[in-house]
């Protein structure tokens, strides 16, 4: 049975939506994981279908996770004092026990901890998967990252050798970025590796919002020819990497789309740059680790038992 058919008193998340998340999310201290950021829910829609409902003064969030059969709730955005944020929950458990599910709260960032544990008549029980806890960096340990004497060294050769040249992605360059994800990432595996949807179609879906989404982005180029791409997105002092494709086997050029999105888009405003999990990946792990002094921000399951 589809989420749409179970429940019935939300609505789908769609693009239109994005008003009325930025207005909840306002009230919240700090960023939110990085798949709680609304350009994140929407570019996996596809295969994490969401649907929502404004419960007092939070909007709810119902996900069925269509590869795994799996239908659990988010955590409710908006204001944090304990009368609403409870209600709110309470709620969401009695849409959940309606339909016959039990109900666990996914992706709840650290401090939305203690408003759980408040919950009069239930205990908190919290949990997560290390592999799925979001990088985060300051601003100045990613710059001083890219101060290590062999970093500096690799991006000096990739300058001499390739001659680069770095532009503004914009939604025209739909087709550049389709191209270069199929290139970059898709070249070599099998659809079915990417058990958390199909890169391409995130992509896409990306392209086809990106001023709606409030995107921003860059592409390394050299000869008029692609070699790298990355795209952001921001909320509070934070800027959320959600997508960096990189040609393969192209010494230095990693670090100078780094430095370059550094430079570029991650302007004062934003403390933090958030680069999202590793997934258990051991190559991606020793890249992350590897790229600056970072914090392992989980990303917490709650369930309230009674």
């Amino acid at each position: 049975m589809s989420l749409a058919s179970r429940f019935g008193a939300f609505e789908p998340l769609t693009l239109e939506t994005k008003a009325l998340y930025d207005s909840y999310v306002d009230f919240l201290p700090d960023a939110v994981t990085s798949t709680l950021y609304f350009q994140g829910l929407y570019a996996w829609n596809f295969v994490l279908v969401n649907r929502y409902s404004i419960v007092g003064r939070h909007l709810c969030v119902a996900v069925e996770d269509v590869a795994a059969q799996e239908v659990y709730a988010l955590p409710p955005l908006g204001e944090l004092d304990g009368n609403s944020f409870a209600s709110a929950v309470c709620a969401i458990l009695d849409e959940f026990e309606r339909e016959g599910l039990s109900c666990a709260f996914h992706e709840v960032p650290g401090f939305m901890l203690p408003h759980f544990s408040a919950i009069e008549g239930y205990r908190a029980e919290v949990s997560y998967n290390g592999n799925c806890s979001d990088y985060v960096y300051t601003r100045e340990d990613f710059a001083d990252g890219l101060q290590k004497s062999a970093v500096r060294a690799a991006r000096r050769g990739f300058e001499r050798m390739f001659h680069p040249s770095v532009r503004e992605i914009s939604p025209s360059d739909k087709d550049v970025i389709r191209a270069a994800t199929q290139e970059f990432f898709c070249a070599g595996k099998e659809c079915l590796s990417c058990f958390c949807g199909c890169e391409l179609e995130v992509a896409t879906r990306i392209m086809e919002s990106w001023n709606e989404l409030g995107m921003k982005g860059l592409i390394v180029e050299s000869g008029g020819e692609p070699l790298a791409f990355g795209i952001v997105c921001f909320q509070k002092d934070t800027a959320y990497m959600i997508s960096k494709k990189v040609r393969r086997h192209t010494r230095g050029l990693d670090v100078y789309l780094t430095a370059a999105i550094l430079d570029g888009i991650f302007d004062a405003r934003y403390r933090h740059m958030n680069y999202s999990d590793d997934l258990g990946n051991e190559g991606l792990r020793r890249y992350k680790s590897n790229l600056a002094k970072h914090t392992l921000a989980p990303r917490y399951v709650v369930r309230l038992l009674k």
